[in-house]
């Protein structure tokens, strides 16, 4: 009964560093959260400073507009997709395009712009900066 016990616990205890010296698996995917909802507290009259098109670096030119509580951004011919605030004057798509405006909006600029849906194909983490 001693011997089954003793071997019992020697078991549990191989068990347990097995499991805590295991590998992690091989995942070189990066992860992109959605914007979390209320997580910065932007007051729509904020967005007045950024509702303008801009002349984009790369030629193209692209607009921002608001309906109540909702952001645009917007390539000339194309259709519209939402981006959310996460901090003054920074915005995400759900896919992870940012935009940050700075100068009182005057100055913006676009990172990983490759994953706009209306973008054609690009090499990722593209920048593209802009002016009004």
């Amino acid at each position: 009964m001693k011997t089954t016990l003793l071997n019992l616990a020697l078991a549990a205890a191989l068990s347990a560093a097995a499991v805590a010296h295991a590998a992690p698996p091989d995942n070189d995917s990066v992860k992109i959260s959605a914007p979390m909802a209320g997580a910065y507290k932007f007051k729509p009259q904020e967005f007045e400073e950024y509702r303008y098109a801009y002349a984009l670096s790369n030629g193209e030119k692209m607009k921002f507009t608001q309906t109540v509580a909702h952001y645009y951004a917007q390539l000339h011919g194309q259709k519209k997709v939402e981006i959310f605030p996460v901090a003054a004057g920074e915005f995400v798509t759900q896919a992870g395009t940012r935009f940050a405006f700075r100068d009182d909006g005057d100055a913006l600029t676009i990172d990983n712009y490759e994953r706009l849906p209306m973008v054609a194909q690009l090499p990722p983490n593209t920048t593209v900066v802009a002016s009004r």
